[in-house]
Order: C-alpha cells, then sequence, then structure tokens
C-alpha cells in the first residue's frame, strides 16, 4: 500500500457503505485528491452486518428520492466496477392486520401513481400467494411493492472501493484517525496513527464511531448506538426469490437468507451502547445474543410463520447500529468548525440511504450545495443538549419502536423530556397545555380548555379566538441574538433580503441571506436598545442562526449575546387585544414597572411582548386577569401554525429551507447578490392554495399534480372543523405551473385546489 500522503483536498472517515459512497461520487465529481481513511477494514464496523433491504417506498419525499437514487445507483456500480453485489429486485410485502394501518395502505395506492413507483393492495389470499410462508388467517390485507429490492452490503462496500479507486482515490486502512485539526474556526487535517494528512475539509462517515471522532476537535454529534438483532434460521428450503416482508404493527421485517430465514425486530426500550463499551478493536465482530430482548418478537413470529416453531436457529445476530434523536440521519455541515461534514447515523437505513448521501456531500463540497433540498437531514437541526451522552442515552432507546406506530398529531417521543422549560411552564400547565420536545424545548402545542372535545376542536377555539377575540401564545422557546456594534444596521441591511424595521414599535419578519442568496434562516428582525437589533428564531433555528453568526463576516466592533434565558417572549392575537396590551404597558411604567418590550408585527398581524424572565408569571397573570371578559384564550403552536398557513407565510424547514433563495419568498425583488446562483433544479415558486380536502387537521409533504403530472409538493395544510375548505401551501415548478388550479394527492384520492391571495401576497408584492 502506498504510505499516507501528507495533504489532500478531502479526507473521508470510515470505510463503510457512507464513506466510500462519498468518496466515489467525490470522484465522479472529478476530484481526484481524496483520501478515505478507515481503522480497520473496509465494511469491517456497522455496514458488514446489515441486511441489505432496499425499501424503495417512504412516505418522506426527500428520503424517497433518496432510495429510488440508491435503486438505480445499486446496478450501475455493480456493471462499473466489475464487482457482483448481490442485486437482486424480489419486491417486498407489507402486511397488517389493523384496521388503521389498512385504511394508511389504501392511500398507497394512488401516492405510488402520482411518484411514479408501482404500490399494489392485495386481499389476504394474493398475500399467501405472494408470501406463501405466512399465515393470513387474522390479516386484513397488504401491500405489494415489485421495485424492492436487495443487496450484499459488504459487496456493495468493496463495488463503491473499487470504483472510487479507479477514479483516482486513495483508500488507507488500517489507519486510525486519532485527532480532527481545527484552527481557527476551520479544518486543517487529520491526525492519525501512521501520519497527518492535511487538508480543509473532512467527512465523517464513520458510523457508530462519528461523534466520538469528531470530539477531538471540541465538538459532537447527535448520535448514539444502539443494540439491533435478527434472527437466522438453518436452511429451511425457502425460495430464494421470496420477497422481503415487513409489518411495523408486528414490528417485524424480514427475508430469505440462503434458502433459511432472516427475521428482526424495531424494538422497543431498545438497549442503548456507548463506543467505550466496544473493545479497542472491534472489527467484524458481534455483541453477545440477548434472547430475553426479542423472545417478544420471535413470539409473534412463529405466530406470522409457522414454519420458524420447528425451524432450526443458526444464530440470533446481534450488531450495534447509530441512531439520532428523531430517526433521520445526518447530513451536511458540522456546526463549529468550516469544512467539516458528516453523513452518519443512518438509523438501520445504511444501505438504502448512503449512495444519495455520498451523492449529496460531493457535491455540497464541489458545488457548493446538493441537488436536492436536505434541510430535514441538516445537523444543525439539533441543539448542542441534544449531543450530549445522557440524552442520546435516553431517547435512542425509544426510536425504532416509536417510527412503527401510528402516531396521533400531537404525539412525542416519552423519553429526554423536561430538559429547558420556559419561564411560564408551570402557569401553561395549570391552563391544560400539552407540550411537544423542540430543540430539547418543551413546546405547548395545543391547549386543552375543557374535557370536553378533541385537540382538533380545542384548537380550533384557539384560532377562532385569535380571528374574533384575543389568543395568547408562549413563545419563550425561541432563540433571542441581540446584535450591536457601531455599523450594525448598516451590516445587517446587507444580510437580509428586505427593509430593516425603522420604528421601534414594530417587528420584521427577515429572511437572513448567505453570500449566495440561499436562506439561511427566517427571523423576526426588531430595534432593540440604541445601536442594536434583536433577532427572535423559532427553537429548530437555534443553531443554523448561531452558525451563521459564527461564519459570516461581521464589521469590527460587532457583537452578539444570546438572550434566550433572559426573556419571555408572547405572542398576542386577536381584534381585542388592545385592551390587555395597553393594561400591560401601563403597568410597566409605575413605579414597580418592569421593562416591557412591545413590538406589532404585521406580517403575522399580532402583537410581540418581551419581558425578563424574573416578571413573566407576573405579566402572564395580568394579561389573562386584564382579557378574561375579552375571552382570552391560551394556545399552541397548532394554532400557530393555523394562522400563519392562512395568511400564506412561508415556514423556515417547510417552505422556506437553505435550498430557496431568498428572492424565492420575496417574489419580486432581484435580490442583492454578487452573482447568479445556478440554482435550477431547486427553482420553486411559493403558492397559497385552498380547496374542499375533507381531512381535518394538518397535512404536509404531499404531492401536488396537473394534468396527472407531478409539478411540486405541498408543505403545509391545514382545516379546521368549521372552515369551508382546507388552506395551504405549496413549492411548484415555475418552468410548468401557469397559475391554472391544479390537484393534491392525499388519502389515497386527488383534491381540486386553486391558487388564493394571501397577505404574504400582498406584502410581498406578488
Amino acid at each position: 500500500m502506498k504510505p499516507l500522503p501528507s495533504s489532500a483536498r478531502v479526507v473521508v472517515i470510515g470505510g463503510g457503505i457512507g464513506g466510500c459512497s462519498v468518496a466515489y461520487h467525490l470522484g465522479s465529481l472529478g476530484v481526484r485528491d481524496v483520501v478515505l481513511l478507515e481503522r480497520s477494514m473496509l465494511s469491517s464496523g456497522t455496514t458488514w452486518h446489515s441486511t441489505g433491504n432496499m425499501e424503495t417506498y417512504r412516505a418522506d419525499p426527500l428520503v424517497f428520492g433518496m432510495v429510488r437514487y440508491a435503486a438505480s445507483c445499486y446496478p450501475r456500480l455493480a456493471q462499473e466496477s466489475g464487482q457482483e453485489i448481490g442485486w437482486r429486485n424480489v419486491g417486498r410485502v407489507m402486511f397488517t392486520d389493523r384496521e388503521e394501518r389498512w385504511a394508511l395502505m389504501r392511500t398507497l395506492p394512488e401516492l405510488g401513481r402520482a411518484r411514479g413507483i408501482d404500490i399494489e393492495l392485495m386481499t389476504p389470499e394474493q398475500t399467501r400467494t405472494r408470501l406463501p410462508i405466512l399465515a393470513t388467517e387474522d390479516l386484513i390485507g397488504a401491500v405489494w411493492v415489485p421495485g424492492d429490492a436487495r443487496v450484499n452490503p459488504t459487496d456493495a462496500v468493496m463495488a463503491f472501493a473499487a470504483a472510487a479507486r479507479s477514479r483516482g482515490v486513495m483508500i488507507h486502512q488500517d489507519a486510525r484517525v486519532l485527532e480532527i485539526l481545527v484552527r481557527d474556526g476551520a479544518v486543517r487535517g487529520v491526525v492519525t496513527d501512521v501520519g497527518t494528512v492535511s487538508c480543509d475539509t473532512v467527512v465523517v462517515a464513520a458510523g457508530l464511531w462519528s461523534s466520538e471522532i469528531v470530539q477531538t476537535c471540541g465538538l459532537r454529534l447527535p448520535l448514539h448506538a444502539l443494540e439491533h438483532q435478527y434472527l437466522i434460521t438453518q436452511p429451511l428450503g425457502i425460495d430464494r426469490n421470496l420477497p422481503l416482508f415487513l409489518s411495523y404493527d408486528d414490528q417485524l421485517y424480514g427475508r430469505e437468507e440462503v434458502s433459511g430465514l432472516m427475521i428482526g425486530s424495531l424494538d422497543d426500550h431498545a438497549i442503548p451502547l456507548s463506543v467505550a463499551e466496544l473493545p479497542q478493536n472491534f472489527s467484524y465482530a458481534l455483541l453477545n445474543e440477548r434472547w430475553e430482548q426479542f423472545e417478544p418478537y420471535m413470539a409473534t413470529a412463529m405466530r406470522r410463520f409457522p414454519l420458524l416453531r420447528t425451524a432450526g436457529i443458526k444464530m440470533l445476530l446481534n450488531g450495534p447500529e447509530s441512531f439520532t434523536p428523531d430517526g433521520q440521519m445526518l447530513l451536511g455541515p458540522v456546526p463549529g468548525a468550516t469544512g467539516l461534514l458528516a453523513a452518519c447515523g443512518f438509523n438501520s437505513n445504511g444501505m438504502a440511504l448512503a449512495p444519495a448521501a455520498g451523492r449529496y456531500i460531493a457535491e455540497w463540497i464541489v458545488e457548493g450545495e446538493p441537488s436536492a433540498d436536505v434541510a430535514p437531514l441538516d445537523v444543525r437541526r439539533f441543539s448542542p443538549l441534544q449531543s450530549t451522552a445522557t440524552y442520546m442515552r435516553e431517547r435512542v432507546t425509544e426510536i425504532p419502536g416509536f417510527h412503527c406506530r401510528i402516531h396521533a398529531a400531537d404525539a412525542d417521543y416519552a423519553t429526554a423530556r423536561d430538559i429547558r422549560r420556559s419561564p411560564l411552564h408551570e402557569q401553561l400547565v395549570q391552563s391544560g397545555a400539552r407540550f411537544t420536545s423542540v430543540n430539547a424545548w418543551e413546546r405547548p402545542q395545543w391547549v386543552a380548555h375543557n374535557t370536553s372535545g378533541t385537540w382538533l376542536d380545542a384548537v380550533a377555539s384557539e384560532v377562532r379566538a385569535a380571528t374574533g377575540g384575543v389568543l395568547i401564545i408562549d413563545r419563550s422557546a425561541d432563540v433571542k441574538v441581540v446584535l450591536s456594534g457601531a455599523m450594525v444596521r448598516e451590516w445587517l441591511a446587507e444580510q437580509i433580503a428586505n427593509p430593516l424595521p425603522t420604528d421601534n414599535r414594530e417587528a420584521a419578519t427577515a429572511l437572513l441571506s448567505g453570500g449566495h442568496g440561499q436562506l439561511e434562516a427566517m427571523t423576526r428582525l426588531m430595534t432593540w436598545e440604541p445601536g442594536s437589533f434583536l433577532l427572535t428564531a423559532c427553537p429548530e433555528q437555534e443553531v443554523r442562526l448561531t452558525e451563521w453568526l459564527r461564519c459570516v463576516k461581521a464589521p469590527h466592533a460587532f457583537s452578539s449575546v444570546d438572550v434566550t434565558a433572559a426573556y419571555a417572549l408572547l405572542e398576542i392575537y386577536g381584534p381585542l387585544r388592545a385592551a390587555p396590551i395597553a393594561a400591560i404597558a401601563a403597568a410597566s411604567q409605575g413605579a414597580d414597572g418592569v421593562s416591557v418590550q412591545v413590538r406589532e408585527d404585521s406580517i403575522h398581524d399580532c402583537t410581540l411582548i418581551l419581558v425578563p424572565v424574573a416578571d413573566a408569571a407576573r405579566i402572564w397573570r395580568q394579561l389573562l386577569e386584564s382579557g378574561r371578559e375579552l375571552g382570552v384564550r391560551v394556545g399552541g403552536h397548532f394554532a400557530n401554525e393555523a394562522l400563519r398557513i392562512a395568511r400564506g407565510i412561508p415556514a423556515f424547514g417547510r417552505e422556506a429551507t437553505p435550498a430557496r433563495l431568498t428572492r424565492e419568498l420575496q417574489s419580486g425583488a432581484n435580490g442583492k447578490f454578487s452573482r447568479p446562483v445556478p440554482r435550477t433544479h431547486l427553482a420553486r415558486v411559493l403558492v397559497a392554495l385552498s380547496g374542499p380536502v375533507e381531512i381535518p387537521g394538518f397535512g404536509s409533504r404531499e404531492v401536488i399534480l396537473s394534468d396527472d403530472r407531478p409539478i411540486g409538493e405541498l408543505t403545509s395544510r391545514v382545516r379546521m372543523p368549521e372552515w369551508p375548505a382546507a388552506l395551504a401551501l405549496a413549492l411548484l415548478d415555475p418552468g410548468v405551473w401557469r397559475g391554472e388550479s391544479v390537484e393534491l394527492v392525499a388519502s389515497g384520492r386527488k383534491w381540486p385546489m386553486s391558487p388564493r391571495i394571501t397577505h404574504w401576497n400582498k406584502v410581498r408584492g406578488v
């Protein structure tokens, strides 16, 4: 093997399916100066004991696109590399014995047609024909996905590696990374046990070791390992082309394995495992069998597959795999170090997601952006608290089982809760608030004002209060940053894509842009003390905002101070809100007054009140008391969402993502950017829609059709019980949409949707 080079353009850490995919795609884009480092042997960590199942249907459009890419990439890779990878297109059967699941399954064929894949409904009798080893007596039905396939994981890694080498990538095995070198906030190289390589870009794709490696430069990743088990039987004479199978209700999946069966479980109360608990040279190794953990799933499997009752057991394989706080992978820049990227935390989906993940990382490095909107997988979606070992060890135990269930709209994880609370948390509890965790904050979703009715009825009453009375929503979890400096106004004017507020009574919606005009964050901006401004943003943007401040070129003597923990933030809606707000303003001017900041937000049609934490409970009580005769209501995030969608305001992570240009959300403005941005593949126009969708509640990430052709996706949708129509926002392809009515594919059918004018349209000049 050639000696380790002293320098490279890109160093990739990890020789599993993720790292080899990154290296291959970098080579495919013409980058020759790439070094891949593997601490042991290629495929020796997590990849080798992967099941290799390829599920081509996914509900999430981004993940769906990623697995579709994998399905096209693997056969092409085998041909290109000359390496047999065991690719077999055997299809998949997903079955159920529960009415609620069957209701969802019945909607899949129409959605499949809209997305260009075949999905067929099957009766129990048809299911038995496809999957003859399955006992179908108590089943309601199943779906058949003929495009699903399987691949041999280790062979796929070797094929990626061979193809990468042919493109000039240098692969070094037995090279353990000891440290990622970071100076002045930027990557400078890596230190290994066989030498040092200088570089300005490092991609961490080291599976469950990724967080440990990133910690060598003082950073963390929200990632933790779990024990994952699957059973392999002795040969049973099963047809090698038996379809893959999956039951979310039974929390089981499997396939044929050397004429026997492989059956895995998606555990409740999964067993966490830290890297420190593994042997120093853990390579091509397994963990001890845990039959007591697997037995409940084994009992279900024997009921579903009677031949298991007499089958010989070859092994119960127990291998570690890495998981994240929300069950989605980590992809993209790691906050805290320029030039450090991650492609890890696949949550048992490495074989399906790694080909596209490698492609997107390579595009990020070479072209400055990926060819898909990968914001839902961005590492920066998590707060630093969510990267701590204590948080992660507790949270990941819930991930596999949680994602098997059908959840109510307000459902959330039960683990790793009550870490960050609003100063008004106890008052909200007394009001009947129901909470969800967002970046480790407890955020109120809706408020049970009485014991009758559903959560949706409660949200509807909150929306009515916002449009006809007074509604108060606690937004204290929003990140709040004070920006100060002699040139802060002039500097901010260059960073945002809309005018600065000039009146100290106003708050403006600010679209923060990067150097190429891409949207970095969507915030509120208001004047603060003389010579300073306050930026606020929803808690999901906390790290994006702080990372933007770290990276952006600021003027001399500029300072930013996070005051999130120092101030409560309240949003007050409704045409009758003037009276309670006036009472608060008057109280703040008395001898015992507090420093209450009041701002009007014309975009959202609400009033913002910022108050020091020490006085928050007092101001809260005064608002409720002064608004009692007006029927003041306490609301939550669901009411926020309904009001936002009704007014046509984009939200970060939905309509507003880093793949959007600020000028796309600004409508008519051409922007103030130094050069054109080649984002034609992501160009979308924001459109507000309405239509007679009969589905109550909220929806998102649904297909929009015109003449039966997909032209974009619906990103937000809401219908309150008494509303005559559903209101929605969508991102449509401006190259094919000409202002005509469209169709939404939701709940197994098509719904007509027509464009509508919103307040955002009017403000932005559409």
